[in-house]
């Protein structure tokens, strides 16, 4: 199999020079989701010294101003920063508007589905909760049911009646890493509810709504953009989509695609490539 045409590449240093405006993820990129990696707010602040212009663009499923205090508990002050997206505030600024956020749903109940502390996303808003599936007018998917565990029991939403209901995905992700631990994410909550007949409308990467918020931030040319991600499935393919350079970071998602020695596996990426229908420009195996 020869190899891909993605180029390896040191550091994002190393290839950064020549764009005027970075979208970095959060997730697999900046941080583990306990702490912030080794170098992560020298590079931020190294690419603000730069003028270069830099979003964090995250299918996190919470509000952006809740991510920026975290963020800050880590060392990643707004300083280091132009602009922060989360698909969870993608989705309360849909239903903040003055139209819904997809044909039919003209209801405000919602059954929530994640962990309970991530049902508040859209708190502030004239919408309520529902607590049975009879009572609702629509889901939302913030994450696993099981509240982090790496399984999901479907069945509570795969009745007929209840696909019936529009279920709102405000994270498209499949899964993610925290710290060491793989948690499930509320795009598999909706492949599965799709997969038994259920509508569903997602908000985040990979969909060109994420990155066009994100290009009004940089207000750069689309061909001196950069973005930095750790998953193919989301990061790689919206970049692809939309015409902009990218870089995978492989010690994230994919991490099974670098060896002991710390070397790339190019054979499984380029299959990684094929499964996914993505590919980045550049291949790195951290941030810094």
């Amino acid at each position: 199999m020869s190899n891909p045409s993605s180029q390896a590449a040191t550091s994002l240093m190393g290839v950064v020079g020549s764009y005027r405006g970075v979208i970095l993820d959060l997730f697999g990129v900046l941080h583990d989701g306990v702490t912030a990696y080794p170098r992560a707010l020298e590079v931020l602040a190294h690419l603000r010294a730069r003028g270069i212009r830099t979003c964090l663009l995250s299918n996190s499923p919470r509000r952006s101003h809740s991510v920026a205090v975290r963020l800050a508990s880590m060392g990643i002050g707004r300083n280091l920063y132009h602009g922060l997206i989360t698909s969870g505030e993608m989705v309360y600024e849909a239903f903040a508007g003055p139209n819904p956020p997809m044909e039919g749903l003209n209801g405000r109940r919602f059954f929530h589905v994640g962990p309970a502390e991530l049902s508040c996303l859209l708190k502030g808003l004239a919408i309520e909760q529902a607590f049975t599936l009879s009572e609702a007018d629509f889901i939302l998917a913030t994450g696993s049911p099981q509240d982090g565990a790496f399984s999901i029991d479907p069945n509570p939403l795969v009745s007929g009646q209840t696909c019936e209901l529009p279920m709102i995905c405000a994270n498209p992700d499949l899964e993610v890493y925290i710290g060491a631990q793989k948690v499930l994410c509320a795009g598999t909550v909706a492949l599965q509810y799709e997969a038994h007949g259920g509508h569903v409308i997602r908000y985040g990467k990979p969909f060109s709504s994420a990155y066009i918020q994100a290009m009004k931030v940089l207000d750069v040319p689309v061909q001196e953009v950069l973005a930095v991600g750790d998953s193919l499935a989301t990061d790689i393919l919206g970049a692809n989509r939309m015409g902009i350079d990218s870089a995978l970071i492989v010690t994230g998602m994919h991490q099974d695609c670098v060896a002991n020695g710390g070397a790339v596996r190019w054979q499984r990426l380029e299959q990684l490539y094929q499964i996914h229908g993505a590919e980045p420009t550049f291949v790195l195996s951290s941030l810094a």
